[in-house]
């Protein structure tokens, strides 16, 4: 697989992007050279038995770069809206998903939202706009007599940008009967700007996809960079967020990650745990898009891929294939794949172990993690350079996940004086964290300034290796220097499988390339359990 531009944001690698181009090109024209031979079977049965085209679809004000495809017997049709992803290939991305909800007798219609290559207007990150674009194609497809469609029977689906939209045109349209909402998000505020701290690496590739920004999201960029007007950045998230949308109780089935850098998984959690109508979620090991791309390009089976299929096939067509009954919650455990369905959240999450912040005794360098409590903890590190990091790159760390490579860096070369670094004993079994994790320390900055990321690894105890768990990052409001402020962070929802003889570190950073921070080069930041007891609380169980 090769390896994705950084400084943009790709759903597919270059790799990825031709076999896209293969499977349009046999969709469209027959020539099948360089695509898989049992998709070839496929598209050549697509061929004889639906009528398909690229087509200039009218949205609300602009023409959309799309494509339309529908079997020519068995109507009326159930269909199937397809927004694309953020991903310079638009609606081609679908091209296997297209395929198979042919295969599966759907109308198909996928667009390109404007502002993406391909299509006309101006990029406005799932503004109102797009939400009347969505509407817009609906109604194109239901008016047109040769796709025979059932208008009772309309299903959106979507990755990334495009499961956004997805949900967001299913609150505003009551025809959208089913949602599949595939590495989705569900508030993009806290997506983008959580405990105080932006998320700033993800909002520049989001950004970085179009060379025809609105003038509002411009501003809105601007004031991001800068770290300005927040609360108006907020405001301006709010409509683009279906957990702060009106709700309509659309059956909606969402997908997420372990290590999701672009929208980090517990605000899609908090959403789905409210959500009152039927739903259905899937975690997996990696990032943003793993597991769907495979089938949404080239028609791989894929766990997700397939399961929302089913999904719209229950929902759309009536089929009586046991997807809502099987549990609510699917998972996949890092990284041994191991796969488990739960009835709720709760019922998927650990029991939680508390472990208290000792620090470093003369002559060490790291703390401990006790179970015993403690009183007067307290040590000093320093701003300076990143000592750990979440992730090298957005998107492509979990590529390699999948690969049975996470990434993995050293304790040895973390330096003491700029992270604080504490670990439990070896485990004498394995351990299963599952949940989500939460640090409680008091910050006292030397600057009026503070921003503290925490990270949880496992330590492999021969190596020194450090794989990530989890982490997260927070920015105290208005610090300022000398003055103890409490921070209490919920880290993101993880579900992690430790070897006995390893070990549980906590490593408190103050810069990661991830995030925008707030710390002066050079400055004190002392941790303590000033405000009460400093500890992490980990979902743990044997």
């Amino acid at each position: 697989m090769s390896r994705p531009h950084q400084d943009r944001l790709r759903l597919l690698s270059p790799d990825q992007e031709a076999d896209v181009d293969r499977v349009v090109t046999d969709l469209l024209t027959g020539v099948s050279a360089g695509v898989p031979a049992d998709l070839v079977d496929d598209i050549a049965k697509v061929r004889e038995q639906c009528r398909l085209g690229a087509e200039r679809i009218p949205g609300a004000g602009v023409m959309l770069d799309g494509f339309a495809a529908w079997p020519l017997f068995g109507g009326p049709h159930p269909l199937v809206v397809l927004p694309a992803g953020l991903d310079p290939k638009g609606w081609k991305m679908y091209s296997g998903a297209i395929v198979r909800l042919l295969m599966r007798g759907y109308a198909v219609v996928a667009y390109t939202e404007r502002g993406l290559p391909g299509s006309e207007g101006e990029l406005t990150v799932a503004g109102p706009e797009d939400v009347a674009d969505g509407i817009a194609v609906i109604d194109w497809a239901l008016d047109h007599d040769r796709l025979d469609v059932d208008r009772d029977r309309v299903g959106m689906m979507g990755i990334s940008y495009g499961s956004g939209i997805s949900q967001l045109v299913a609150a505003a349209d009551d025809r959208v009967g089913a949602v599949v909402a595939l590495s989705t998000w569900a508030d993009l505020g806290e997506a983008l700007y959580d405990n105080g701290t932006r998320h700033l690496m993800a909002v520049e590739a989001l950004a970085a996809i179009s060379e025809h920004p609105s003038a509002d999201l411009l501003r809105v960029l601007a004031d991001f960079r800068a770290n300005e007007n927040i609360g108006e950045v907020l405001e301006w998230a709010a409509p683009r967020s279906p957990a702060r949308v009106s709700q309509r109780r659309v059956p909606t089935f969402f997908t997420s990650y372990w290590h999701e850098t672009i929208f980090p998984q517990n605000q899609l959690l908090d959403h789905f745990d409210r959500y009152q109508g039927d739903k259905r979620l899937d975690l997996a090991i990696g990032d943003h898009g793993a597991v769907e791309i495979p089938g949404l390009t080239l028609g791989v089976h894929t766990r997700t891929t397939e399961a929302a299929y089913d999904w719209l096939d229950h929902h759309l067509r009536g089929v009586d294939n046991g997807i809502d009954r099987d549990g609510l919650v699917h998972i996949e455990t890092m990284h041994n794949f191991a796969k488990e369905a739960a009835a709720d959240l709760k019922s998927w999450i650990r029991p939680s172990r508390r472990y208290y912040l000792e620090a470093p005794e003369a002559g060490s360098t790291d703390g401990v993690l006790t179970e015993l409590s403690t009183s007067g903890y307290g040590q000093s590190i320093q701003v300076g350079d990143a000592q750990v990091r979440a992730a090298s790159t957005l998107v492509f760390d979990g590529f390699l996940e999948r690969l049975l490579m996470p990434k993995r860096q050293r304790l040895a070369e973390v330096d003491r004086r700029a992270a604080a670094v504490w670990s439990t004993e070896g485990f004498r079994e394995p351990q299963r964290v599952a949940g989500i994790p939460e640090l409680q320390v008091t910050v006292t900055p030397s600057e009026d300034e503070v921003t503290v990321i925490a990270y949880l690894f496992d330590l492999q105890p021969f190596t020194g290796a450090l794989t990530i768990i989890t982490h997260a990052a927070v920015t105290v409001d208005d610090a300022v220097a000398g003055e103890p402020a409490p921070v209490h962070i919920r880290l993101q929802a993880t579900d992690y499988r430790i070897r006995a003889g390893h070990k549980l570190v906590l490593i408190v950073d103050t810069r990661d390339p991830l995030y925008g921070e707030d710390n002066t080069d050079g400055s004190t930041i002392t941790l303590s359990d000033h405000h009460g007891a400093a500890f992490v609380d980990v979902p743990l169980s044997s």
